[in-house]
C-alpha cells in the first residue's frame, strides 16, 4: 500500500491546476441566454441575483439557504475593489447546478404491486474536472436536497486540493424495510 499511497500523491501532485481566464467587463454582462436565466447588470448585484434565485426556486428552501450562506460568507471578497467582480461572476456561475436530470423508477414491490419513485442527479462546476458526490434514498429525498448537497459537495471536493467538481443524487425511495429482491428492481 505505500507504494500506492505514493503513486496517488504523486498523480496528484502532477496534475495541472486549471487556469481561469477573466473575461473584460463589458463581456460578463449576463449569464445564460434563455428568458429564464438568470441576468445580472454590470455590476454584479448579488442581491439581485439572490432574490431572482428566491423567485426561481422558492420551493426548494434548503438549497436557496445554503447559497445565501455562502455569499453572506463571501462578502468580503465580493467587496475586494481589485478582485470583486471577479468572484462575484465565479460565485454566479457557481450557484446553480450546471446540470439536473430528473427521471422516475418504476418497480415492483414483493406484493406484485407497481411502485414509482422520483430520483435526480444534480451536477455543479466542471470547472476543476468530473463530478463527484454520493447517493441518498430516503423518502424525504428531493430536488432541492439534492442541490443543497451537491452545492455543499462541490466547495468540500475543491478544498480537498483534488481536480473534482461537485454532484449528488438520489431518490425519493426508502430502502429500510425492502427486501433485496426489491431493493434490487428499485
Amino acid at each position: 500500500l505505500p507504494s500506492l499511497s505514493t503513486s496517488i500523491t504523486d498523480s496528484i501532485q502532477s496534475t495541472p491546476k486549471p487556469t481561469i481566464i477573466e473575461q473584460p467587463d463589458s463581456t460578463m454582462n449576463s449569464i445564460g441566454s434563455t428568458d429564464n436565466d438568470v441576468t445580472c447588470s454590470s455590476a454584479l448585484d448579488i442581491m439581485a441575483f439572490l432574490s431572482d434565485l428566491r423567485a426561481k426556486y422558492a420551493h426548494q428552501s434548503t438549497f436557496l439557504q445554503s447559497v445565501e450562506e455562502m455569499a453572506l460568507s463571501l462578502q468580503p471578497l465580493f467587496e475586494d475593489p481589485e478582485r470583486g467582480d471577479f468572484y462575484k461572476r465565479a460565485f454566479l456561475v457557481m450557484a446553480e447546478p450546471e446540470r439536473t436530470v430528473s427521471f422516475r423508477v418504476a418497480w415492483v414491490d414483493d406484493k406484485g404491486i407497481m411502485r414509482i419513485n422520483r430520483g435526480w442527479r444534480v451536477e455543479f462546476s466542471s470547472v476543476l474536472g468530473p463530478y463527484k458526490g454520493g447517493l441518498r434514498f430516503h423518502p424525504t429525498v428531493d430536488e432541492g436536497i439534492l442541490k443543497f448537497l451537491g452545492f455543499e459537495q462541490m466547495f468540500k471536493n475543491a478544498l480537498t486540493g483534488l481536480p473534482l467538481g461537485g454532484g449528488k443524487g438520489g431518490a425519493d425511495f426508502d430502502p429500510k424495510g425492502k427486501s433485496p429482491r426489491e431493493v434490487q428492481s428499485f
